[in-house]
């Protein structure tokens, strides 16, 4: 199961309105992985941040989020992106423009 992962503490409640914007969307857009929030991620410095996480999978963390259409668009489509079958890698290329220039780390699947 693949989960998206969105620091609740972030950016003073920044990262809890991210969580509940992209959980609004998810809802109207019959989104059905799995969305969390997680105090703290250790990523206080790279604005409202976010994870990916799957079985077998690399995981991802992004920062530099905001809680807008943006943010929210690109979280939902990478999250959908990441759950099809493989190893979970996200081409550069293929990430939306948000989340290109904030990948604060990918880690290797356990």
């Amino acid at each position: 199961m693949n989960t998206l992962v969105i620091c609740t503490t972030c950016a003073d409640g920044e990262g809890q309105a991210l969580l509940e914007a992209v959980e609004n969307e998810a809802l109207a857009r019959d989104f059905t992985q799995p969305i969390r929030g997680q105090a703290c991620m250790a990523a206080c410095s790279q604005g409202c941040a976010a994870a990916l996480q799957g079985q077998g999978k690399h995981s991802y963390l992004f920062g530099r989020l905001a809680p807008d259409a943006a943010s929210v668009d690109a979280l939902l489509a990478v999250a959908a992106e990441h759950a099809e079958p493989g190893d979970g890698l996200l081409a550069w290329a293929r990430r939306p423009e948000r989340l290109k220039a904030g990948l604060i780390a990918r880690l290797p699947p356990l």
